[in-house]
């Protein structure tokens, strides 16, 4: 059976995903995989006014994925340590959370089956 994975951008004001290309280690591919998922245009579609950048850097470093809500929150998340999918659910938990404190529905743009 497949699990879907709804993504929005609502309450959320900067992602920002940093790897090295040459990274030897795991979580480089996590980390683009996940940006594809956000920067596509439907996701987008569900917050125009979202930042998202793409930092690749040529050190060595660990690949990373920075989360920053509208509350100015701003969250750190490590593919290398924590699998995607991890990363994914806590994300749009947070994200769903912080919307009904304030009483936001919560609109999706689009959604992904794995």
């Amino acid at each position: 059976m497949a699990r879907s994975l709804r993504i929005t951008l609502q309450g959320i004001k900067e992602i920002k995903v940093s790897f090295c290309p040459f990274d030897r280690y795991a979580g480089t591919g996590e980390a683009r995989t996940y940006f594809n998922k956000v920067a596509n245009e439907m996701a987008r579609k569900s917050n125009p006014d979202c930042q998202i950048s793409m930092d690749v850097k040529h050190d060595d470093s660990e690949p990373l994925i920075t989360i920053r809500y509208d509350d100015e929150e701003e969250k750190t998340y490590t593919p290398r340590t924590q699998l995607i999918h991890h990363i994914e659910r806590d994300i749009s938990l947070t994200t769903r959370r912080k919307l009904r404190e304030k009483d936001i529905p919560v609109h999706y743009g689009i959604e992904y089956r794995y």
